[in-house]
């Protein structure tokens, strides 16, 4: 994604690029991120929406932010990410695929029913981001980048930060070698079309405002999915 097509979409797409920029080693763990002011002018956005944006890359381990210092990229090693086994964080990471997925399956489709009120042009223009990504991707790591980018989106839309910091540690599973593990077996090319298709009906429900549809879509996905790991 490029500035230009960020600042077409809005605020929601800037954490998008954000965390891209990261994510393809162009911003490296320690790096500082340019100021808020900066970002601000860069992309077009209002500075509060820029905050809650980068309230979610801290709270998913993407950035760390000191006063007086300004913004950096975090270490993503284990051991800073992880620096004791009584961390909410660690706890998650030890959960096994099923819990995962039944913590999933009780936040997601109420918090779907609610982004179909609450949900903004940013975050619509932000799903559509998502979806494209989806779609260009190539292999399954850049899918299942793609599709927790959504998932994660369609929290953040429901406008609680809490719900948006507990889902993003819930969400950061997917960077551990276990799930990925697990998905390089269950992901295939047949799923990625199917789960694709029922993203975009998911969007497009979001999209028409209708919460029962979309809390109703959202819960069929999440069961498909977890119908996926049995016997792996």
């Amino acid at each position: 994604m490029d500035e230009m097509k960020v600042k077409e979409q809005g605020g929601a797409a800037a954490a998008l690029y954000i965390e891209r920029q990261i994510d393809d080693g162009v911003w490296r763990p320690g790096d500082r991120l340019p100021t808020e002011r900066e970002l601000v002018e860069r992309f077009a956005v209002a500075r509060n929406t820029l905050r809650k944006s980068l309230d979610r890359l801290e709270a998913s381990g993407k950035i760390t932010r000191h006063v007086g210092r300004g913004t950096f990229v975090a270490d993503s090693s284990p051991a800073v990410a992880v620096n004791t086994q009584d961390t909410l964080v660690s706890k998650i990471l030890r959960a096994s695929p099923a819990e995962i997925m039944d913590v999933r399956l009780m936040i997601e489709p109420q918090a779907a029913e609610l982004s179909a009120s609450s949900a903004t042009a940013d975050d619509f223009a932000a799903l559509q981001a998502c979806l494209r990504g989806a779609e260009a991707a190539s292999d399954v790591a850049s899918f299942e980048k793609w599709d927790g980018q959504l998932h994660q989106r369609i929290v953040d839309a429901a406008r609680n930060q809490l719900l948006s910091d507990i889902y993003a540690a819930i969400n950061n599973v997917r960077n551990s070698a276990a799930w990925g593990k697990l998905k390089s077996r269950s992901l295939t090319a047949e799923r990625r079309t199917q789960y694709l298709e029922e993203h975009r009906r998911i969007v497009e429900a979001l999209q028409s405002r209708d919460p029962d549809l979309a809390r109703d879509l959202i819960r069929a996905h999440l069961s498909s999915v977890k119908a996926s790991f049995r016997g792996l």
